[in-house]
């Protein structure tokens, strides 16, 4: 028998904190993809713009997509 949230969590292999954090994380980066949130992470064409520490590109960016689902994974991985 399942109860409640915690039941249905861990009979969904979500038992652990960073099998949460895993796939709240995951969900949260499609989303972010899919969205080309932030703006500023995306060039017209739709491809990625390399982040200015790791890249000398004119058009590198200071903002990247991933920095959204890695605080979502964190804050579930801390609160769950």
């Amino acid at each position: 028998m399942i109860e409640g949230w915690r039941g249905v969590a861990v009979s969904m292999g979500l038992g652990t904190p960073i099998a949460r954090a895993a796939t709240a994380g995951a969900i949260a980066g499609t989303a972010c993809y899919i969205l080309k949130y932030p703006r500023e992470a995306f060039r017209r064409d739709g491809s990625m713009r390399p982040h200015h520490r790791l890249s000398p590109s004119q058009d590198a960016t200071d903002k990247h997509f991933l920095l959204t689902p890695l605080m979502i994974a964190g804050a579930v991985y801390l609160f769950t």
